[in-house]
């Protein structure tokens, strides 16, 4: 199941620590009731700067891309189907596989996240 995607920039790491203790307590406890509890990715940037240079338009494509197909064979495959250059689209790759919004599965690419539900908070 994929993620909701939640970008947060600004915040600090104190900040950070309690989001994650706040959200580690409301899943054991959806649990604990038998409840289902909606995943959440939450990356973090230190400032707009940051943000935008991780976060490109090019890179929200690839994640949309990905995500409606649910995987694509390689990231040539994909770099096809975005009609873009194999090497700048391999360095995007690279970038959102660090980030932890896709995964290789093999040469496969596959997205953890839900774009189209991405939520964005600024301090």
């Amino acid at each position: 199941m994929a993620s909701k995607l939640v970008f947060r920039v600004g915040v600090s790491l104190d900040e950070i620590d309690r989001e994650i203790v706040a959200n580690s307590e409301a899943a054991v406890a959806a649990a604990e009731r038998g409840e289902d509890f909606e995943p959440r990715r939450t990356i973090s940037f230190e400032n707009w700067t940051t943000f935008f240079r991780s976060m490109t338009a090019n890179r929200i494509a690839i994640l949309e891309h990905i995500a409606a197909q649910d995987a694509v064979a390689s990231t040539r495959a994909l770099a096809m189907g975005l009609g873009r250059d194999y090497a700048a689209v391999h360095a995007d790759v690279a970038e959102l596989v660090k980030l932890g919004l896709l995964e290789r599965d093999g040469t496969a690419l596959r997205c953890e996240v839900e774009p189209d539900r991405a939520e964005l908070t600024a301090a």
